[in-house]
């Protein structure tokens, strides 16, 4: 796999797929220019992440519903179902038309900037759009597609498809509650509802979120909850004094507790056996999300009430497919509750993407083992290296204790971490000879200048670098995500961005 290893251009797809999720931002210079949207970087970037940037194949499909539809010069959303669709709606607070087309719905709105940007934001917090190969269906159904676009149909059934999946799932997460989703977004985005739906009736109103998590998942904590709800914030996952005084404080209105096993991207891993006395002497709710390791590294699910994780990392490694999972530990004393409550809550994957997602997941835990190896290798070669002066790793520090009471064994420890380094970041990463762009958890080892991507608003301002460093971020950070490659040729890649 070492064909991996090497520089790629400008809005690259790895793999070279149209659905891939993958896509090559190769200089910290095209980083800059894609997050100010810069004309000349983004006509290059066709196929990016696909929360963060409608997919070509959506905004043609967008196009075309529109003009089937007889809305030109409307503003259209392309949802994959109409509870999908009314919620989106509702969310943005705005008059609009709901149509059904083909088989899925658009929201049909007067065409605002405000109205754009708001409805960027509900699809890429809630990963509510229709996926890339739905809208391929669509195209190429009314012959806009080439003949030589790169299309393959499903070669099985949708339930054939959900049978393999959960027969790997339910390996590591033994439930029968388990909820396939479109994206690990929107498992989050249907697990927090089933939590809010469990606790407001009994006067359950208030949300923490322990630690630094992934940008998507703040947003929906601060943008997603009712009006009756509160959130309270806090970043140090060990602060063992402080869950335990906020707990005595308001434990009786605290309805969930949000954080990740390890957190993104600082690797941290809280006390669960801590989290789990507090939260069932108060009758909270735990939703954590493992996905920085993945489920088949750390065994979270007897640890929380409700697991979510995104499987478009790890289960899903060849990097061409968003897809994600819920599912209720039947050992929690909200098991029944929750069973009741998530049904409905999350979007279930478009049937082409659970077919690709089945080619791939018994792979899963080979893929896994030679990530842990490469991770763990790739962490002890740079905490001796002196062009590095910090690692960010499940098992150093802190951490450790805490992550080996997940650990599914010695070995394990997920595919990614975080360094700070003694050299240029511009250097290092225009230098090194990976895959560069967001995302994880693939078979090819990728990286990304994490708080440039997604949080570049602090990232590029003084007064926004000093609010990271104040939670313990360092700007330049860099996340790495160990592919599957021979471990001495990723120390070679990485290592020509650390040489003077």
């Amino acid at each position: 796999m070492s064909e991996t290893l090497q520089h790629y251009p400008l809005g690259a797809t790895i793999p070279d797929t149209v659905h891939a999720v993958c896509c090559s931002l190769p200089t910290m210079d095209d980083v800059i220019g894609y997050e100010e949207k810069r004309p000349e970087t983004i006509r290059q970037v066709k196929y990016a992440y696909p929360r963060f940037v409608l997919h070509d194949y959506v905004v043609q499909a967008m196009n075309l519903a529109a003009e089937r539809l007889g809305l030109s010069g409307k503003l259209l959303y392309l949802l994959p179902s109409e509870k999908a669709a009314r919620d989106c709606i509702q969310w943005l607070g705005a008059e609009a038309e709901l149509r059904e087309e083909f088989d899925f719905f658009c929201v049909v709105l007067d065409d605002t900037e405000e109205l754009r940007r708001k409805g960027k934001a509900f699809l890429q917090h809630t990963g509510l759009s229709i996926s890339s190969r739905h809208a391929e269906d669509y195209l190429k159904s009314h012959g806009k597609l080439g003949a030589d676009a790169n299309f393959a149909p499903q070669s099985n059934s949708a339930r054939e498809s959900k049978a393999q999946v959960l027969s790997v799932l339910k390996r590591y997460l033994p439930t029968e509650n388990i909820y396939l989703a479109n994206c690990g977004m929107n498992a989050f985005y249907g697990a927090l509802r089933a939590a809010q739906q469990v606790q407001a009736p009994k006067g359950r109103h208030h949300y923490l979120q322990l630690g630094w998590l992934y940008l998507d998942t703040q947003r929906i904590l601060e943008s997603f909850l009712d009006a009756d709800s509160k959130l309270t914030v806090h970043y140090d996952v060990f602060d063992e004094a402080w869950l335990r005084a906020f707990f005595a404080e308001h434990g009786h209105e605290l309805a969930a507790i949000v954080t990740e096993l390890p957190t993104n991207p600082l690797i941290q891993t809280p006390d669960v056996a801590l989290l789990d006395e507090l939260c069932r002497e108060h009758g909270v709710v735990r939703i954590f999300d493992p996905t920085i390791a993945s489920i088949a590294s750390v065994d979270v699910l007897p640890h929380t009430d409700l697991l979510v994780t995104s499987l478009t990392k790890y289960a899903s490694h060849e990097g061409d497919v968003m897809i994600g999972a819920a599912a209720v530990n039947p050992g929690s004393p909200f098991a029944r509750e929750l069973a009741e409550a998530m049904p409905g809550q999350c979007e279930p994957p478009y049937a082409r993407d659970l077919a690709k997602l089945a080619a791939q997941i018994d792979k899963m835990p080979e893929v896994v083992d030679r990530q842990n190896a490469n991770a763990k290798a790739l962490a002890e070669w740079f905490e001796a290296h002196p062009a590095v002066s910090r690692v960010w790793h499940p098992r150093v520090g802190k951490s450790a204790k805490n992550f080996d009471a997940i650990a599914r064994s010695a070995d394990s420890c997920g595919a990614v971490l975080t360094i700070e380094l003694n050299v240029p970041l511009t250097q290092f990463y225009d230098r090194a000879r990976v895959v560069k762009g967001p995302s994880f958890g693939t078979s090819f080892t990728m990286m990304c200048p994490f708080m440039y991507l997604a949080h570049y608003d602090q990232a590029s301002t003084e007064q926004g670098r000093a609010e990271l460093r104040a939670c313990g971020l360092n700007p330049e950070l860099i996340r790495l995500s160990a592919g599957a490659e021979d471990i001495e040729a990723i120390k070679q890649a990485l290592g020509e961005g650390l040489e003077d």
